[in-house]
């Protein structure tokens, strides 16, 4: 899924729980830091800003938010050195607009001829991840998260819950407990914020 001009797409499997819980560390709503690994040595890249948003603002920036699981995710460099990540998700629940069967989203980062670049804040999928995506399409086909970590929350099996997720404390309402929620209470809320715009 190269762009033009771009180095040959590698596919990335990363996985287990070290994979899962460096990825969770890095899902935190403030001043995030993008840092490269390149051969040991660490450089910073740049520098992200995550403004808070409530759940309404999350819903309404979104033109879908579904309940998803990751299929597959594949790294990119473009010509100028820019690298990210392509994960295709297979849609399992819609609570706002009509997404298709199958979403690919960009993803900040990955890593590819030995050079890593992580963003903290910026979610990298893995295959089976089961998350539910508030994403805003993008010119070329493909969506982007809303809110970096914020947009991006993944769902967990918990005995006597059943699937759930946490909720920022940023997402205020009932959510603004930091707790964990059912997943179909978020997405109900979702779908009573969107006006009952979504095909399930």
């Amino acid at each position: 899924m190269s762009a033009a001009g771009s180095a040959p797409d590698v596919p990335c499997r990363i996985g287990g729980a070290a994979g899962r819980a460096r990825r969770a560390i890095c899902l935190m709503p403030r001043l995030l830091l993008g840092v490269m690994f390149v051969c040991g040595s660490v450089s910073p890249v740049q520098a992200l800003t995550l403004a808070p948003m409530t759940l309404e603002e999350l819903t309404r920036a979104a033109s879908i938010v579904v309940r998803a699981r990751c299929i597959d995710r594949t790294v990119t460099r473009s010509a100028d050195g820019r690298i990210t990540s392509l994960a295709r998700f297979h849609v399992v629940t819609r609570a706002k607009g009509a997404a298709p069967d199958v979403v690919t989203v960009r993803q900040l980062g990955g890593r590819v001829d030995g050079t890593e670049l992580i963003v903290p804040g910026a979610p990298l999928s893995e295959p089976d991840d089961d998350v539910v995506l508030f994403l805003e399409a993008r010119d070329d086909g493909t969506h982007g998260v809303v809110g970096l970590a914020l947009g991006y929350m993944p769902v967990v099996a918990l005995p006597g819950t059943g699937a759930a997720v946490r909720t920022s404390r940023m997402l205020g309402g009932v959510f603004a407990d930091g707790a964990v929620h059912p997943v179909d209470e978020l997405l109900e809320r979702v779908r009573v914020i969107a006006g009952g715009a979504a095909v399930r």
